[in-house]
């Protein structure tokens, strides 16, 4: 299992300014989340003498993620002092309003004790010219009267608005305190991250020649496992392709439908694979807990410039004895073991197909229907290194895709 020590870092998606505060506290949480994850997967494998490119990479995701979250806590901050400025304007404009409703009711306060000293409002109403020129006159009176109970309720409002924006000014420039004590607490935690890191690729650059001869050692595995799982797809696209044309002897015009040049589908097969394309960035992730600590493609080795190594799939830390689940539901093609990858089990889902390696235990067999999210086995930990780590590929036929967008985010 040596070979399988080797990992790389993918970063998670980042966060684009104009978000919500809430969107904001979510992405916080998930990143601490990654953080503690981290450091569990870390915890675990300092059990063990051995240091592995796994541990390195596990510790260049949790400086990643601590500096995202750094990020984040800034724009936390951001977003508050923009919440703050706006509470402050919606103060000003409350104040505004205020103003005129006193300026109103003193006017009409004035104005009643004047009518009131010299009767005016009784010789006003008396003096009408007909009963119901008297009566639209102290209607008019009762409207006075209520237009100025309503400047008091308006106040009355306005003032205890005032208040609660006062309250929520309060409580926003105690969260950018608090924003702010935390951004400094994550600073100092990073720096002895940072510390640690490069003390760990110091060391790890010192045994440069096992580090080569594990990259070989690793490279030449993949090339197996790749070519083995390539002639797994190549005899299941061959028995698909062969019930394929036994279903289409069995209709009225014995008609074929190919997906491509080589490969034919049964009804339910195409309605599998039509289903699994449109779940594409939605595919739950083949565990519940983990980190990808290297990506598909071409890989750089920490510690060095040009030593490189290519991912078909994504290999993925996760804690101990951590359970391995179907993506998608589907059938199992085959279980097999294959030297350096563990135990591998190989799901179709019409002419897709998702790989799961470096298994330890396996709940499967071939020829089982799984449903998503069904436990197959369980990740192997490497005995030197004590790394747990998950290899999983995606397949359409027999081309290798990136399984990285496929899986929600």
């Amino acid at each position: 299992m040596r070979g399988w020590l080797f990992s790389g870092l993918i970063l998670c998606s980042t966060l684009t300014y104009g978000q919500s505060q809430s969107e904001l506290e979510s992405r916080a949480i998930q990143l601490q989340d990654e953080i503690e994850l981290a450091n569990t997967i870390l915890d675990q494998a300092k059990k063990e003498k051995s240091l592995s490119l796994t541990q390195v990479r596990a510790l260049d995701k949790k400086l990643r993620s601590r500096q995202e979250l750094i990020n984040t806590i800034k724009r936390q901050v951001k977003q508050a002092e923009s919440d703050i400025r706006s509470i402050e304007r919606e103060i000003v404009a409350l104040d505004a309003q205020i103003k005129v409703h006193q300026s109103n009711y003193a006017g009409m306060l004035r104005e009643a004790q004047r009518t009131s000293r010299s009767n005016a409002m009784l010789r006003y109403i008396l003096s009408a010219e007909s009963f119901n020129q008297a009566m639209k006159r102290i209607y008019y009176m009762r409207q006075v009267s209520r237009f100025r109970m309503d400047q008091v309720d308006a106040i009355r409002d306005l003032q205890g608005e005032k208040v609660g924006r006062l309250a929520a000014l309060e409580t926003e420039r105690g969260r950018i305190r608090g924003l702010l004590s935390k951004e400094l607490a994550q600073r100092r935690v990073l720096v002895s991250e940072r510390t640690a890191r490069e003390v760990a690729v110091t060391l790890f650059k010192s045994k440069e020649r096992e580090i080569l001869t594990e990259i070989r050692a690793k490279r030449s595995e993949l090339d197996k496992l790749k070519k083995q799982i390539q002639r797994i797809i190549s005899l299941e696209l061959k028995r698909q392709r062969e019930a394929a044309r036994l279903a289409a002897a069995k209709t009225s015009d014995g008609t074929v439908v190919d997906n491509s040049d080589d490969f034919a589908l049964t009804p339910e097969g195409r309605a599998l694979a039509a289903s699994f394309s449109s779940n594409k960035g939605k595919l739950p992730w083949p565990v519940a807990r983990g980190i990808v600590t290297e990506p598909f493609g071409e890989n750089t080795i920490p510690g060095t410039s040009d030593v490189k190594i290519n991912n078909p799939g994504i290999d993925i830390s996760t804690p101990r004895n951590t359970e391995v689940r179907a993506v998608f539901n589907g059938e199992v093609s085959t279980v097999v073991r294959i030297p350096g990858a563990g135990r591998v089990v190989l799901l179709s889902h019409g002419n897709y197909f998702t790989v799961y390696s470096n298994l330890d235990e396996v709940f499967v067999v071939a020829g089982d229907k799984v449903d998503v999210k069904e436990a197959i086995g369980k990740v192997a930990t490497d005995p030197e290194s004590g790394d747990a780590l998950l290899h999983f590929e995606l397949w359409e036929n027999t081309d290798n895709q990136n399984p990285q967008p496929w899986l929600s985010k």
